[in-house]
């Protein structure tokens, strides 16, 4: 610190006198250019004795008119010159030496740089020292209370899962709650059995009464066939006394499968609550199912009449343009169409 603070006062001292060298140099130059101006100017007093000279009285043409002593037009000037030269090489020096002090100047300050970083270093190692041997003593509580704190948190972490299980319980309890009511009531009515066979008879007739509902309007368009009856014990279906797959061709097939899409749309109206009704029908393609296109447009119609009805819906993919019906058709174009492979 000491040195840094004396080399900036030398560095500071050095660039004093280099100025003031300068300022020498300044006042020597504008010396030599006012000779001329002032050489025409007579002395009117000794400058030693302070008495009066008379520049007129006899005197040599070269020599000075005070003191008689011989002198060249340009010997001030070379006096001046050489003290011009003397002040710059003097100044030189001072500029060399400023240029080294500079350079000690930089390292001192650098290695004083260097010195507070490797203090405050030992310093940190220092604190730290102290601070762990302070802490030492309570070091293992501390590592206690972290192992304490991850198994809490761990726990923690666990509750939501306990909590979802001990909640599956409960609603697992209440569901066997529930199944054992319904198995002592079941076991206390043995009547309920006839009555729920009749009432699948029931419903079978009403699905295939909705069923013959549709077919009716296509006879002779495509469905010569009888009616359609459901046997409730196996659930098969039956076109007049034969088994529907062994009693139809390929196209009364189609509408077959048409009359059993139609129906299921009023399974919600036509059943009671017991019954499990679609919200959605999805039509492949109808038109390339061997059946006119003018039957197709008719079932279209009727499909999306029975879905305005039931609050169904009915979507049906084809290539074909639908029937005009804004009302209950509405038509989704494919922003790209492909050709079949």
């Amino acid at each position: 610190m000491d040195e840094v603070l004396a080399l900036e006062q030398l560095a500071s001292e050095h660039a004093y006198s280099a100025q003031t060298v300068t300022s020498e140099v300044t006042r020597m130059e504008r010396l030599i250019a006012s000779v001329e101006i002032f050489d025409a100017l007579p002395v009117q007093l000794c400058p030693a004795c302070e008495q009066r000279v008379d520049p007129h009285r006899e005197h040599d043409e070269s020599a000075c008119y005070l003191c008689f002593q011989p002198v060249s037009d340009d010997q001030r000037r070379r006096r001046a010159q050489v003290e011009i030269r003397s002040l710059k090489s003097e100044l030189a020096d001072l500029e060399d030496v400023t240029a080294r002090t500079a350079v000690d100047l930089h390292t001192a300050r650098t290695r004083r740089t260097e010195l507070q970083d490797e203090q405050t270093t030992r310093l940190a190692h220092r604190i730290n020292e102290q601070r762990a041997a302070q802490l030492a003593p309570f070091m293992a509580t501390l590592e206690n209370l972290a192992g304490q704190i991850a198994q809490l948190e761990q726990k923690m972490t666990a509750f939501p899962a306990i909590e979802e299980i001990l909640q599956r319980r409960l609603v697992a309890s209440q569901a066997v709650a529930a199944a054992q009511q319904t198995v002592d009531a079941l076991g206390q009515e043995p009547a309920a059995v006839a009555a729920a066979s009749l009432a699948s008879v029931e419903r079978c007739a009403v699905f295939a009464e909705r069923m013959n509902e549709f077919l009716h309007r296509y006879r002779e368009r495509g469905w010569v066939k009888g009616a359609s009856t459901i046997n409730d014990s196996d659930l098969t279906f039956y076109v007049g006394t034969r088994p529907w797959d062994q009693a139809l061709g390929a196209e009364t097939k189609v509408l077959f499968f048409l009359a059993y899409s139609y129906a299921t749309l009023f399974l919600a109206s036509d059943l009671d609550e017991e019954a499990a009704f679609p919200g959605l029908l999805l039509l492949d393609n109808p038109y390339q199912q061997g059946i006119g296109n003018t039957v197709v447009d008719d079932v279209l119609r009727d499909l999306a009449n029975a879905a305005q009805a039931t609050g169904t819906q009915v979507i049906s993919t084809q290539a074909v343009p639908v029937p005009r019906d804004p009302a209950t058709i509405q038509v989704i174009r494919m922003p790209t169409e492909y050709e079949a492979p």
